[in-house]
């Protein structure tokens, strides 16, 4: 971007508390065009000229007309000094007959785009003149900003009385405290999730769950029950350094039940029955395969159950990956011994693709068994190519047990989204996520857009009714604000008040919906909520970033305020796919943080593996855009899985293969260690590890941050569940 000849005039009236934006009505030619200002279109069509047959106020307006099907941009030629921090309120006044017309201030340094949109305002049709104003922050590094006008496709607009002028940040709104419903915090009531599994050899490995609650000197007693009767007691002595046990004296090819009882305690006994396997298969109801799956207990019994989002099949919103949807998504139920509770049709309203159909599965209303919270539509909306931009939105709770409909709300509008360019692809990236927004009440948070406008609004479910609790919109927010969303949500009390705040992408809202912070950094492919750095207090976060940057496109931050704690200094291009971190080196404290950059076509070019504490580290083992890791052996640090195998970071394969395509892990029953789900043609497998432990460890799911990772798991893209506590130094 040159700037034309009047920068230093413009310097002078900016120091002097002004800005003078040339030729502002368009009252002084230039050919047909206005002085001052350029046309641009990608597809060389249209163009901007003065016209006196429409205009706000003096003479002349500018007429804007385009038949392409691309870009285009109206552009001043005049810059004016761009101090970081300060803000800038931009404005126009606009007339649209067709398409939709934005605002937008540009950042410079150097004279090259820093940035092209640090605030803008965008209006589509209307009869009527409409103004528009952008607030402008002034990012970090930026020297000059500029103004333009920008759209897409056909266009019809007029535009005129273009302004620019300081501004004042927008004062915080005052939002009061979430209060819920629940006196206490709701938890589920979690049993000893026994598993018995069969190994060579004629052994079977035994696992079960410690709990949180459990006194320090809990211990327990396993019994084999043949299939001929009897029961046999197996340990000597009371268990209690692990939760688990091998039986090594099964008969060959007997088939044996088993009883776990707490040491001292007349209750009731937890019973498994050995899987021949070294997984829990279920099988499902027909040859279908699975995209998504929910855990959380259905019928209140202390056992895991099933959700799950068939087929497994995805669309992108995304232009160039579009296509029309075939098979509706149905959400199918199973209990935690496999058997088939129910199926929901979500309908043609609902295209087959991750960001139009999310789903959570968790307690709501506190009694004990799990609802099933889902984004519904209704009949058949679809246009001549396929595409749902039409009808009603729903956020519908279904029963956890039947899978019927109980309650529903309207979902956030995608009007605001459809009149911007591209605005389907927008309006399509739908979430929904859960955070106990007062400590102590299951809260539901949806959430509607990525890449620009993001508006979120949170529910609580109580007495068979949803209720709004807050909404937040980034539309009138610092820019810092705009197109920070992730693939996912991180629900963590990052400031210690007992209340969870909301992770969404590169920004954070506190517990009551107010803006709580925004590194500006833009949108991250990955991100990583968890004690990553345990030498240091509070929960870190590791981003690996998408958007375009100088510098800090990989980077850890202070989960409580946003501040970059460290972050690589060197350009990225597009860090891309889940990346990876976690504890995967004994060597370094804390967790491993990988992540790699892209070529222009969106191959992994380049990688960077770092400790917590920013520190590089140089391997050759983990490639790409990074493995999936899982806890499987005895030792705190989780192991990396990748094309089916278990291994550990430089050391050997820990496991026999694991079949079918990976879905989830988690840590579903048996002892601390974590589970992989797997999905093939007609069966769901829960691979567990069979490896003798070397201590014993509360349930994984009994951790606020990891249990709400592993809700969210059921829609977005995937990401590990991570811990609010780091598992080499603490065992809670």
């Amino acid at each position: 971007m040159k700037c034309c000849g009047l920068l230093a005039a413009l310097a002078a009236s900016c120091l002097a508390g002004e800005f003078q934006v040339p030729n502002p009505s368009f009252e002084e030619a230039a050919g047909e065009g206005a002085l001052g200002w350029k046309w641009w279109s990608r597809t060389k069509h249209g163009s901007a000229v003065r016209t006196a047959d429409e205009q706000h106020s003096l003479g002349h307006s500018m007429r804007i007309a385009h038949d392409g099907p691309r870009d285009w941009a109206l552009s001043s030629e005049a810059c004016f000094p761009g101090k970081p921090g300060e803000c800038y309120l931009a404005t126009a006044w606009a007339r649209v007959k067709k398409g939709t017309v934005e605002l937008a201030v540009v950042a410079l340094q150097k004279g090259k785009t820093l940035s092209w949109d640090i605030g803008s305002a965008t209006t589509g049709v209307g009869d009527k003149w409409i103004k528009l104003e952008a607030l402008a922050e002034v990012p970090q590094d930026c020297d000059q900003v500029y103004l333009r006008f920008v759209g897409e496709g056909d266009t019809l607009a007029f535009v005129d009385d273009v302004g620019l002028q300081p501004a004042q940040p927008p004062k915080p709104v005052e939002r009061p405290k979430v209060e819920g419903y629940a006196k206490e915090r709701v938890r589920e009531r979690l049993g000893r999730g026994l598993v018995a599994m069969r190994l060579p050899g004629d052994k079977v490995h035994l696992s079960w769950r410690l709990l949180d609650h459990d006194p320090p000197d809990i211990a327990f007693d396993v019994f084999r029950l043949p299939d001929g009767g009897g029961r046999e007691k197996l340990n000597e002595q009371p268990i209690t350094r692990t939760t688990d046990f091998v039986d090594s004296g099964v008969a060959p090819g007997a088939k044996c039940a088993y009883e776990l009882r707490e040491v001292g305690q007349g209750g009731n006994a937890m019973k498994a029955v050995e899987s021949p396997t070294d997984y829990v298969s279920i099988r499902l109801d027909g040859n279908h395969t699975f995209q998504k799956v929910g855990i959380a207990d259905l019928d209140g019994d202390g056992r895991y159950d099933f959700v799950l989002k068939q087929p497994n099949s995805n669309i992108d919103p995304y232009a160039g990956y579009w296509k029309r949807s075939e098979t509706p998504y149905k959400l199918e139920a199973y209990s935690a011994e496999g058997k088939f509770l129910w199926r929901h049709d979500l309908g043609p309203a609902i295209e087959t693709g991750i960001w139009y159909s999310p789903y959570i599965v968790y307690d709501l209303d506190g009694d004990g068994k799990a609802e099933v919270a889902a984004k519904t539509g209704e009949g058949d909306p679809r246009d001549a190519d396929g595409r749902v931009q039409s009808g009603p939105e729903y956020l519908t709770i279904l029963d956890g047990m039947t899978g019927k409909p109980i309650a529903r709300v309207g979902w956030p509008s995608r009007e605001p989204f459809i009149r911007r360019p591209n605005g389907y692809n927008y309006a399509s990236r739908n979430q929904l996520g859960m955070a106990y927004l007062d400590g102590k009440t299951p809260c539901l948070i949806v959430e509607r857009g990525t890449y620009n406008l993001i508006v979120v609004v949170a529910y609580e479910f109580h007495g068979g009714k949803l209720r709004e609790l807050w909404s937040w919109s980034n539309e009138r927010e610092p820019r810092r604000y705009w197109g920070q969303g992730a693939h996912w949500m991180h629900a963590a009390d990052v400031d210690a008040d007992g209340r969870d705040e909301l992770i969404l992408g590169s920004f954070a809202l506190d517990d009551n919906g107010a803006p709580l912070w925004s590194t500006g950094l833009g949108h991250p492919d990955h991100l990583y909520v968890g004690d990553l750095d345990p030498t240091r207090p509070g929960l870190e976060i590791y981003f690996g970033i998408e958007t375009r940057q100088q510098r800090n496109g990989m980077c850890m931050a202070d989960a409580a305020t946003g501040g970059i704690l460290w972050g690589i200094n060197k350009p990225t291009r597009h860090v891309h796919a889940n990346g990876l971190c976690s504890d995967i080196d004994a060597r370094f404290p804390g967790a491993e943080c990988y992540s790699s950059d892209t070529d222009e076509k969106k191959q992994a070019s380049w990688a960077l593996m770092h400790t917590a504490k920013g520190e590089a580290i140089e391997q050759d083992e983990v490639k790409g855009f990074g493995p999936r890791t899982v806890y499987w052996d005895a030792d705190p640090q989780r192991e990396l899985l990748h094309s089916g195998r278990i291994r550990k970071f430089r050391g050997g394969e820990l496991a026999p293969g694991i079949e079918g395509t990976y879905v989830a892990t988690a840590d579903v029953f048996g002892d601390w260690r974590e589970e992989i789900i797997t999905t093939l043609p007609g069966e769901m497998r829960i691979y567990t590890t069979t490896i003798p432990a070397a201590d014993r460890r509360p349930c994984l799911m009994q951790d606020p941050l990891y249990r709400l990772d592993v809700a969210h798991a059921a829609m977005g893209y995937y990401q590990v569940p991570m811990l609010s506590y780091d598992p080499a130094t603490r065992r809670r």
